[in-house]
């Protein structure tokens, strides 16, 4: 069972890497029985960490992170497994991250307030942000806390990861028409996955439009939403062609980075504005909340040029040229 340990040391969760070494379909194998092992290995990694992990924030972290693959990865599918099916997988994953995601929240905005002390050093005092930073500790560390001595909640989190691993499990590799009551195989097709792909990329393609023309925290956390998703749907195709794909990983990473600063500062000063107990001093609070709106401006500007070149392709010639990849590739998997 994970433990409290000492006290948590957020910049060290923030730069894991994004996805685990590992997380990619093999040309060898059939699409739904990749699909299907993937998972498996997601939820196993889940539970594993918040049952034997030794560091809770490590455990969530990791946790919310397969969580985010597996639904990267329902999305992919999502024609195939039927918009009912897949809604009730996908709430059932959101619902299941939420109960564990204040643990992460509270250690973002932790080190979201040093990551500004760092980065506007020059022209602040050594202590500036330090009793909003006390108080966000002792936040955070209440958050693990009340997981740690709610032994329901860890219980219900583990749970419903198992009852996903126990329904993914028999995800069949081949259709059975007397299996019926079991969710649809993936047809080893690049069809099977071109309606998923074509959504991810038009919808993030989409949303980055309306933050361009309409900056607000809202609709930037929109597109990073949809960015991730992309990010993990590549990461599970990239064997296709690496040469190419590696590049693009590598842009939706920097993208992902820059739209998930800006979200965590977006928190921040909501955070202040609507409770003004954490940091007394309405200097600092004024001040804080200044840096992080000039800091959110210049990630946007940096996001959206990034974005125009992630998202230069109409989706059409996007997923085309995906398909000419598997048809040089996976198409031809046993």
């Amino acid at each position: 069972m994970i433990h409290t340990g000492r006290p948590a040391v957020p910049a060290a969760i923030r730069f894991l890497p994004a996805v685990p070494e590992g997380f990619e379909l093999n040309e060898s194998e059939r699409l739904s029985d990749g699909l299907r092992r993937l998972s498996l290995e997601e939820l196993d990694r889940a539970i594993g960490g918040l049952l034997h992990g030794s560091d809770v924030d490590i455990a969530v972290h990791e946790a919310r992170k397969s969580m985010k693959r597996l639904r990267a990865v329902l999305r992919l599918i999502r024609d195939e497994l039927g918009d009912e099916r897949y809604r009730r997988e996908n709430v059932a994953l959101r619902n299941t991250a939420r109960l564990i995601g204040p643990v992460r929240d509270s250690a973002v905005l932790t080190e979201t307030v040093s990551t500004i002390r760092s980065r506007f050093a020059p022209h602040l005092r050594r202590s500036a942000f330090e009793t909003l930073e006390t108080s966000l500790m002792r936040r955070h560390l209440e958050a693990r806390a009340a997981l740690m001595e709610d032994p329901v909640a860890l219980r219900h989190v583990v749970y419903a990861l198992r009852s996903a691993r126990a329904r993914y499990r028999v995800w069949p590799a081949e259709a059975d028409p007397r299996e019926t009551w079991r969710a649809a195989p993936a047809t080893h097709s690049f069809d099977t996955m071109r309606g998923g792909l074509l959504r991810t990329y038009r919808r993030g393609r989409r949303e980055m439009g309306i933050a361009e023309r309409e900056p607000t925290a809202h609709n930037f956390h929109w597109w990073r939403k949809r960015v991730k998703y992309l990010r993990h749907q590549m990461e599970l195709l990239r064997p296709m062609f690496p040469e190419v794909l590696d590049g693009y990983i590598v842009a939706l990473d920097q993208l992902g980075d820059l739209l998930g600063e800006e979200h965590d500062l977006a928190e921040l000063v909501a955070l202040v504005a609507e409770e003004p107990e954490l940091c007394a001093d309405a200097a600092e609070v004024t001040l804080i909340t200044a840096l992080a709106q000039h800091r959110r401006s210049e990630l946007q500007a940096e996001a959206l040029v990034i974005g125009s070149k992630v998202y230069a392709e109409s989706p059409k010639a996007f997923a085309n040229r995906l398909e000419a990849y598997w048809s040089t590739s996976f198409a031809l998997a046993r």
